[in-house]
């Protein structure tokens, strides 16, 4: 069994989204490891200018605690399950000593189905961004998930308003260079930059993410219309 923690507590989204009433944490996993693609409905703009080629995330350090967590998901996953258990578990205690309750993003840089894992926890609040309709559809089934749909340079704005009408939030990446608009599509703009506790959030919005990493994700981002 591995010392080494999966579940992130502190960075600089989750410390935002800490408070009173919850206790955070996050799973990143390496989005592409050899020919394993943990993001299925990637694109090669997403790919680009992923979170992890931003800020804390592109050091060493963070960059191999992914990868070692990775392999083990996909080389010895009996014993990554048993150590994802363990550490919900430890979560769970540690909110309900500190009277909070336990909010979980099991996809920080993948986007998996982890339907078993919220099935076993219905006393957690799971949400998850996704490219995934599969995963959006899933989700409506499940009580204690939340899922944002995430746009990306191939997303049909037709997509986005059925999403959207249907009770589904939508995250949008807006330019940096850009006033960050008030609409979007006709729908309103939240500032999903505030925290990460998408699972308070109104239906029925676009959620607006400011463009973030190096000036080379940047770039790619704005030519290939994945930021707006």
């Amino acid at each position: 069994m591995t010392a080494f923690k999966l579940f992130t507590r502190s960075s600089v989204k989750l410390d935002k989204s800490q408070n009173e009433s919850w206790l955070n944490a996050i799973l990143y996993l390496e989005p592409a490891m050899a020919v394993q693609i943990l993001c299925k409905g990637s694109t090669p703009a997403c790919r680009g200018s992923c979170l992890t080629n931003s800020g804390m995330m592109r050091m060493p350090i963070p960059t191999n605690a992914r990868a070692k967590r990775t392999d083990m998901f996909l080389n010895d996953n009996v014993a990554f399950m048993a150590q994802l258990s363990k550490e919900i578990d430890s979560l769970i205690k540690t909110a309900t000593k500190q009277g909070k309750k336990l909010a979980l993003r099991l996809n920080g840089t993948s986007d998996l189905d982890w339907t078993d894992v919220y099935n076993k926890y219905p006393e957690v609040q799971f949400y998850e961004y996704t490219k995934r309709l599969d995963l959006v559809k899933k989700a409506k089934n499940i009580a204690n998930l939340h899922m944002t749909f995430s746009r990306s340079e191939v997303t049909k704005d037709s997509t986005i308003v059925q999403l959207v009408e249907s009770g589904v939030n939508v995250a949008v990446v807006f330019d940096d260079k850009k006033v960050k608009p008030t609409t979007y599509l006709g729908f309103a703009v939240i500032d999903g930059d505030t925290h990460d506790r998408r699972f308070e959030d109104e239906k029925g919005n676009i959620i607006g993410l400011k463009l973030k990493g190096t000036l080379k994700a940047k770039s790619i981002a704005r030519a290939s219309g994945f930021a707006v």
